[in-house]
């Protein structure tokens, strides 16, 4: 009876949780939605008058970039004791549409015109595209990387490699020589020796699947009717291996997409924060 109890106790709670994160989630869209109407309110109101409401929306838009650089240092910096590294992601991520929201009022299409207008134009539309890849790859990947058995470090991922394919070698060459090791000798020169010793391909970084590890297993499995007990041993253990080297790339595959998505939004961000300073200054400068 208490344990029925203790588990309604903990269901109600990530209820709770749960409807918290809900009603979080809600409020930070009706406060951007109440800043971007507030923005667009503004401009039509500069707009009447005659006034310059592209400079408004322009600087706001300037103003935002340059709180979203503020805002992605301090998500990198979780020793300094304002608030929590989730709390201020939060906050970057409602700030990006606020800012893509007033960059939509400021552009009259998706991409400016002029050669350097387009090209800032550009430069901010990879930033919001990489940014919005961003929360659905932190939102995803994590999960698909512990759902693999075995966690490494990025940095020591060529180590594991290594010791996975010596582990190979030394399984063909501390058998006894018979006409089933010859056959499962000349599989693992053709196809296992190749996986085992060479990095996985662009190919499967960009796109990691389960093929290369199903082609050898199964031939592995079609092995099996010319394997004597010995070598049959040796084989299941060769596809132990396999699997942990699947495993192991598939893991190297989406460490690195999330560090190219890091190096790439900052260059980026970067990129954009100096051209749009430089948007800046020549405007002021035209409308003086």
């Amino acid at each position: 009876m208490a344990s029925v109890t203790t588990k309604d106790a903990a269901q109600g709670l990530a209820g709770k949780f749960q409807l918290t994160f809900r009603m979080r989630r809600k409020v930070s869209l009706i406060v951007t939605a109440i800043a971007l109407a507030v923005v667009y309110c503004i401009a039509q109101i500069q707009a009447g008058r005659l006034a310059h409401a592209s400079f408004f929306t322009g600087f706001t838009v300037l103003a935002s970039i340059l709180l979203l650089v503020l805002l992605g240092v301090r998500r990198r910096l979780p020793i300094l004791p304002l608030g929590t590294v989730a709390t201020w992601t939060q906050i970057h991520l409602y700030m990006g549409l606020f800012a893509f929201g007033v960059y939509a009022m400021h552009v009259p299409m998706l991409v400016a015109g002029g050669i350097f207008e387009s090209g800032l134009s550009i430069v901010f539309l990879l930033v919001t595209c990489s940014g919005f890849y961003g929360i659905y790859a932190s939102r995803t990947l994590p999960k698909r990387l512990t759902a693999v058995d075995g966690q490494h470090r990025f940095d020591h991922v060529g180590w594991h490699r290594a010791q996975i394919a010596k582990s190979a070698r030394q399984l063909l060459d501390n058998v006894h020589e018979h006409s089933g090791m010859r056959v499962l000798g000349s599989f693992y020169t053709h196809y296992l020796n190749p996986f085992f010793e060479s990095r996985p391909s662009l190919a499967y970084v960009m796109m990691p699947t389960g093929l290369r590890r199903r082609r050898l297993l199964g031939g592995l499995k079609e092995l099996d009717r010319y394997l004597e007990d010995e070598s049959r041993g040796t084989a299941g253990r060769l596809a132990a291996l396999v699997r942990r080297r699947d495993d192991l790339d598939y893991q190297y595959a989406l460490q690195l997409r999330l560090r190219l998505w890091v190096v790439v939004h900052s260059v980026f961000s970067i990129a954009l924060v100096a051209a749009a300073l430089v948007h800046a200054v020549i405007a002021w400068r035209h409308a003086g």
